[in-house]
């Protein structure tokens, strides 16, 4: 009887073992980066097409945005300069609107792997209701986009596309280089 109960509990822990991996294996990023993974020489290159998930569930590629100036900005929500830069973002929001810059705001792919708030939650903490302004999207990046937009997991990175879809600039901390943004638009 022992045997078989510690027959029973080896069995058991196999497969939590083996249901463990499989989650892990789905949620985990892959290994090799992508080819077109972009660097910070990357300037006035096509930005490579990418998707993402926006906060009412849809699937969006970055390519529907061709024809616009857009800003796509890749964030974690437990990031504190993150959440500088949303407030900042909403603060100069007419001037993104006037400069016709489409504000693209993702949360990395499952957060670089640490706990943080949702992408909408973290948008109506720091952005509150600008969030709603039609020129900013909210999204969580696929794990590819991630990859090939940032490949080396920095924290508050951006690349402002031009209406060609090329590379017109990229930086980190909107909150402290909005000038910057706005005059390579």
């Amino acid at each position: 009887m022992l045997f078989r109960t510690t027959k029973n509990k080896i069995f058991s822990i196999v497969i939590a073992l083996v249901i463990l991996g499989g989650v892990l294996l789905i949620n985990s990023p892959p290994k090799q980066l992508p080819t077109k993974a972009l660097t910070t020489n990357s300037i006035g290159v096509k930005a490579p097409n990418g998707s993402f998930r926006e906060t009412n569930g849809q699937i969006v590629k970055l390519s529907s945005f061709k024809g616009k100036r857009t800003l796509v900005w890749f964030v974690a929500t437990w990031c504190s300069s993150c959440a500088v830069g949303t407030q900042a973002i909403a603060a100069n929001m007419a001037k993104f609107k006037a400069a016709h810059i489409h504000v693209i705001e993702l949360e990395l792919y499952n957060d670089l792997g640490q706990t943080g708030q949702s992408i909408s939650s973290f948008g109506s903490q720091y952005g509150g209701k600008t969030i709603l302004n039609h020129n900013w999207t909210l999204g969580t990046a696929s794990s590819a986009m991630t990859l090939t937009y940032d490949p080396k997991s920095y924290l508050d990175i951006y690349y402002l596309i031009g209406k060609s879809g090329k590379i017109k600039y990229i930086n980190s901390s909107p909150a402290v280089t909005i000038p910057n943004i706005l005059s390579n638009a």
